[in-house]
């Protein structure tokens, strides 16, 4: 009786044991990690973190001169500069309607 239940518990075991396959990047056919994919987003955060400071510097100046623009497009003044107002770090939530 015990050696069924090592035989039924064997293929298990097997299963367990093997290693998972790598995660392929779609379009590059290149095998990925976590720890890909951690280094990635480890040099990617500084552009994004520049382009919301670029976003954000040039709302503010459209702020002081084409306020009427930002209204034609749906954004309206208030929202604008709480959006100009935030941190780089912060996502943006300005959305247009």
């Amino acid at each position: 009786m015990r050696s069924q239940a090592i035989q039924k518990m064997a293929p298990l075991r097997a299963q367990a044991a093997a290693p998972e396959r790598p995660v392929t990047l779609p379009g590059t056919g290149l095998a990925s990690s976590d720890d890909d994919l951690v280094i990635r987003a480890i040099f990617t955060l500084p552009a994004t973190w520049c382009q919301r400071a670029c976003f954000r510097a040039k709302l503010h100046a459209d702020l002081k001169d084409k306020s009427d623009f930002l209204r034609d497009i749906g954004i309206e003044v208030h929202e604008a500069q709480a959006e100009a107002s935030r941190f780089f770090w912060e996502p943006i939530t300005l959305k247009r309607r």
